[in-house]
């Protein structure tokens, strides 16, 4: 059975754990010049497996206990993630037009690039606030 604290290790580990690869992705996209640098189905994956790993841990341990996990700790940390995440979302675009424009990078290279990054930056911003323990600004 798990216990309330290694459910929020665990989503610490698996959020870290998708963010890096969608953002090793994304650098070995950008370093290669190829929109495919791995599989493309990697970062998708990943994704997947967070979701069913997060899932059934949270199911096998019970209402109580993922409740516990999942606390309004987790929801606030989740919301300022998701309002950083957005606007690095947002200036991705001006630095990413500038450089299709410059000729630096390709439009398939910068789709690839921009999705990985933006779930990437989500992804590490959330298993960075959840390792800083609540209420650390």
């Amino acid at each position: 059975m798990f216990t309330a604290d290694t459910l929020a290790n665990m989503r610490v580990a698996v959020f870290g754990l998708t963010g890096g690869v969608c953002l090793l992705y994304a650098v070995m996209a950008l370093l290669t010049g190829r929109p495919d640098p791995m599989p493309i189905w990697i970062p998708g994956l990943s994704t997947v497996l967070a979701w069913l790993v997060l899932t059934l841990a949270s199911r096998s341990a019970g209402n109580r206990t993922a409740a516990m996990a999942w606390d309004e700790g987790y929801a606030a940390d989740a919301r300022r993630a998701a309002s950083i995440a957005f606007w690095f979302s947002v200036l991705l675009y001006p630095a990413f037009g500038l450089m299709l424009a410059l000729d630096v990078i390709v439009w398939n290279l910068a789709f690839a690039a921009m999705g990985t990054l933006i779930g990437a930056f989500y992804l590490l911003l959330l298993a960075a606030f959840d390792l800083r323990g609540p209420g650390q600004r």
